[in-house]
C-alpha cells in the first residue's frame, strides 16, 4: 500500500538540495506536490521536470522569512491540492563565516528569520489548517548536526538550528490532541550545492571524514528517505523526535588513543 498515493504535501526549500530530494520522492509515490522557494527558475525547472514525467507538481515563489508569502503558499496547497497532509521546512540558510564578535546584527536576525522563524509561522498555519479541517498531518523540519555540535564561525546558524530542536518538541505537544505529529530530521555532512565548496578542497573533506564513522558525504535521497519515514504511517507513534542522520558524528568521541584504563 502507498501511504502517500493522492496526498498532499507542502515542501518550502524545494528548488534543490534536500528539499527538492524530498519534493521527487513525494511526487514519486503519487503524492501532490507544491514547491516554495525563493530560487524561481530552479523551482519551476523541478516541477515542470516532475510534471513532464506525468507527475502532479506545482511551484510558487515564496521567502521563507515573509509570513505573507509562506500563508499564500499554505492557500495554494489549500486551493489546487485539496488541503496539506505533509508540510516539510526544507527551507534554510548559513551565515556568513565569521567569528562571534564580527557577527552582524542584521545577519544573524536574517539566518533566525528564515530557519527558524520560518518554520514557526509555517507550522502554525500548516497545523491551524490541519486543525480547522479535522485532518491529522505531519510537519517535518530540516534541522542540522549544528543544533547541538557548535562552530565557531557558525553561531546564527548553530543557534538556529537549535532553536528548531526545541521548536519541534514545543509544536509535538501543543498539536498532539489534533492528531498533528510534528518531528525533524538533522543531517550530518550531505552532498549538495550548499557543501559544494567544502567537497572540492581535500584538506576539508578529510578533516570531516575524520569526523564521520561512515566515512562519506550523505546523499539528499537518504535524507529525504528520512523525512518520508517520519510523514508516513509506519512513523504514526513519533511525534518530538529530532532523528540525526548524520553517518555516527555524534556517536563519536575525539579520542586521540585509546585509554590507559590499567593507570587509573
Amino acid at each position: 500500500m502507498n501511504p502517500f498515493k493522492n496526498k498532499s504535501v507542502l515542501i518550502t526549500g524545494g528548488a534543490r538540495g534536500i528539499g527538492l530530494a524530498c519534493a521527487e520522492r513525494f511526487a514519486r509515490a503519487g503524492a501532490r506536490v507544491l514547491i516554495g522557494d525563493v530560487l524561481d527558475a530552479e523551482g519551476a525547472s523541478a516541477a515542470a521536470r516532475l510534471a513532464g514525467e506525468g507527475l502532479a507538481a506545482r511551484y510558487r515563489h515564496a521567502d521563507a522569512a515573509h509570513r505573507e508569502q509562506l500563508q499564500a503558499l499554505v492557500d495554494e496547497a489549500i486551493e489546487h491540492q485539496g488541503g496539506i497532509d505533509v508540510a516539510v521546512c526544507a527551507a534554510g540558510v548559513g551565515g556568513p563565516n565569521v567569528d562571534f564578535l564580527d557577527l552582524g546584527d542584521a545577519d544573524f536576525d536574517r539566518v533566525l528569520g528564515i530557519n527558524l522563524r520560518g518554520p514557526f509561522l509555517l507550522g502554525k498555519a500548516v497545523a491551524r489548517h490541519m486543525k480547522d479541517t479535522g485532518r491529522p498531518g505531519a510537519i517535518i523540519h530540516v534541522s542540522s548536526v549544528g543544533a547541538v555540535l557548535g562552530v565557531p564561525t557558525q553561531t546564527a546558524y548553530c543557534v538556529s538550528k537549535a532553536g528548531l530542536g526545541m521548536l519541534t518538541k514545543e509544536m509535538a505537544l501543543s498539536l498532539a490532541p489534533y492528531g498533528i505529529r510534528v518531528n525533524a530530521v538533522a543531517p550530518g555532512p550531505i552532498a549538495t550545492d550548499l557543501t559544494a565548496p567544502l567537497q572540492a578542497n581535500p584538506d576539508a573533506t578529510r578533516m570531516v571524514m575524520s569526523r564521520t564513522p561512515l566515512g562519506r558525504f550523505g546523499s539528499a535521497d537518504e535524507i529525504a528517505a528520512t523525512v518520508a519515514f517520519l510523514a508516513s504511517p509506519d512513523a504514526g507513534f513519533i511525534t518530538g523526535q529530532t532523528i540525526y542522520a548524520d553517518g555516527g558524528r555524534l556517536a563519536l568521541n575525539y579520542v586521540v588513543a585509546p585509554l590507559d584504563t590499567a593507570a587509573r
